[in-house]
Order: C-alpha cells, then sequence, then structure tokens
C-alpha cells in the first residue's frame, strides 16, 4: 500500500527533528563538543535506526511505513544508507530547496521521490487498510456525533 504525503513528511519531521533537538540542546557545551554532538546526533536518528530495524528510522516507524526494493523486497542496508546520505546531503547543499522539489515530484499512485527513483527503492504502509464493512450505512444520529 501506497503510505499517504502526511506520513511520509511526518516520519521526516520527527527524524529531522530528534537531530535539531539534541544540536539545540548541545550549544551551550561549547564549539568542539557541539561539532561531536552534531555528527552523533544525525548518526542517531538517520542511520542507527537503519541497523537495528531494516527500512525504518525512528520517525519512518512511528508512522508505520518503511522503505523496500521496488519489487517489494527489503532493500539491502548499503542501498537505504546511501539513499539517506544523498537525500540528507542534498538537502543541506541546497539548503532545503532539494526536499521541496523532491515532494513536488512525488506523485500520487507511487509515493516516490527523486531519491527513491535514482536508489530504486519505494516507501510501503505497514498499516492495514481499512475497510468499510458498514453494509447498511451510517444512521443520521451516530453522523452527527461523528461516529
Amino acid at each position: 500500500m501506497v503510505p499517504s504525503f502526511e506520513k511520509r513528511v511526518r516520519a521526516f519531521a520527527i527524524d529531522t527533528s530528534g537531530v535539531t533537538l539534541l544540536l539545540i540542546l548541545s550549544i551551550p557545551l561549547g564549539q568542539t563538543i557541539a561539532q561531536y554532538v552534531a555528527i552523533s546526533s544525525v548518526f542517531i536518528f538517520y542511520f542507527l535506526p537503519y541497523l537495528i530495524s531494516n527500512g525504518q528510522t525512528f520517525g519512518k516507524r512511528t508512522q508505520k511505513i518503511k522503505i523496500v526494493n521496488v519489487d517489494d523486497s527489503n532493500a539491502p542496508l548499503w542501498k537505504i544508507l546511501l539513499r539517506d546520505l544523498f537525500k540528507v546531503g542534498l538537502s543541506i547543499v541546497t539548503f532545503g530547496i532539494y526536499l521541496v522539489i523532491a515532494f513536488f515530484v512525488m506523485s500520487d499512485k507511487t509515493s516516490r521521490t527523486i531519491h527513491d527513483y535514482i536508489f530504486k527503492t519505494k516507501v510501503i504502509d505497514l498499516s492495514p487498510e481499512r475497510i468499510n464493512n458498514n453494509v447498511l450505512g451510517t444512521s443520521e444520529s451516530l453522523r452527527k456525533r461523528g461516529l
């Protein structure tokens, strides 16, 4: 199943917020220590989770999405790490413009961005599809209550 645009953005925001939080907390520690914290926080939030859970960072795990190959097989770790290095590197070099362009390129049917096309990966939704088994419909009183 293809994840929604919002799920992908939320997952990326969770990971980026973790890195940013560690960077802000490291400012009072001094210049050299803050540099080590910056490097380690990027590793902790973007790359370490892939070693624990194949294809998922902390943000992807909370949103129940996963990176796989185009043929739905598990993507190798090296491909996932290169994909994220490419994404994070280009977003830093272009001051975030790459992310805006990448998300505009993303289609609703495949949910693949530029880095997905380059590395032949895609993101899938792990949460089960909601099937509406309500054959008779919902009464007006239930609809007014939002049920």
